[in-house]
């Protein structure tokens, strides 16, 4: 074999690579204007944010944020999804081996509040409900449950569209009132899970043993009873809110 034709392979290799390597830091930079859209936003002021803050924070150029996002308002919901979509994915080991679609919504629905108790700058992002698309993970999950309850005869709804962006609407409402803060907060967020089951159709009694189940099988979780993976949110589990929440004991409902 001549030399050129063993450089043939080489040379196309190396082109090959060049793709992968602009699109590695393609990914890098949408990544650090990300990040650097969140320091922004999470540190208090007077006046909101605007695209000057995030160039300066991300140390680029404002020709290099109009390559990839046209507003702020874009990063704002690439970035709200991006949190999502991680949280959906933090939490799969946790919950995609239930099997019964009552556990999977009451636990699904309150593993969002309790990262709220514990990640504040997580919640500020996810309030907004713009961030939550039809094709976020969450929605697949949520829908996808819901279709499997109406199928076991166990739910009562008419659109699973609806039912959805209802659910998700509740989700993104209640964590904002946790962010914001509320009395008893652990008697709240079992009255958010009781209320999320019976908006689509679950009697009082199966919400009350979601309620029940979703409570414990968290703090079994929180607390390292269960092995299954924790990601790195949960590690705030060790504040002051997090020891309350592995405490905390629901009292039964008179006549449950």
């Amino acid at each position: 074999m001549s030399d050129s034709e063993q450089a043939a392979p080489r040379g196309r290799a190396s082109a090959d690579h060049r793709p992968k390597m602009a699109e590695k830091k393609r990914l890098l930079m949408r990544t650090r204007l990300l990040d650097a859209a969140m320091r922004v936003f999470a540190e208090p002021g007077t006046t909101p944010p605007v695209i000057d803050d995030v160039i300066r924070e991300a140390k680029v150029s404002r020709g290099t944020f109009y390559r990839y996002f046209d507003s702020l308002d874009q990063v704002l919901v690439a970035l709200g999804q991006d949190l999502s979509n991680q949280m959906t994915t933090d939490i799969l080991p946790l919950y995609d081996i239930l099997q019964e679609p009552w556990k999977r919504i009451s636990v699904g629905f309150r593993v969002f509040l309790v990262r709220a108790l514990l990640d504040r700058k997580w919640a500020g992002f996810v309030t907004r409900v713009d961030v939550w698309p039809h094709h976020a993970l969450v929605a697949e999950y949520m829908a996808r449950d819901l279709e499997s309850g109406r199928a076991a005869g166990e739910l009562d709804f008419e659109r699973s569209d609806a039912a959805t962006d209802f659910l998700m609407g509740a989700s993104a409402l209640c964590i904002q009132t946790i962010l914001q803060g509320v009395e008893k907060v652990n008697e709240y967020m079992d009255a958010c899970v009781h209320m999320a089951m019976a908006s689509v159709g679950y009697d009082a009694a199966a919400c009350r043993r979601g309620v029940g189940f979703s409570l414990g099988y968290l703090q079994a979780w929180g607390s390292g009873e269960l092995d299954l993976p924790r990601p790195v949110w949960a590690l705030n589990l060790n504040s002051r809110e997090g020891r309350a929440f592995l405490a905390y004991r629901r009292e039964a409902p008179s006549g449950a």
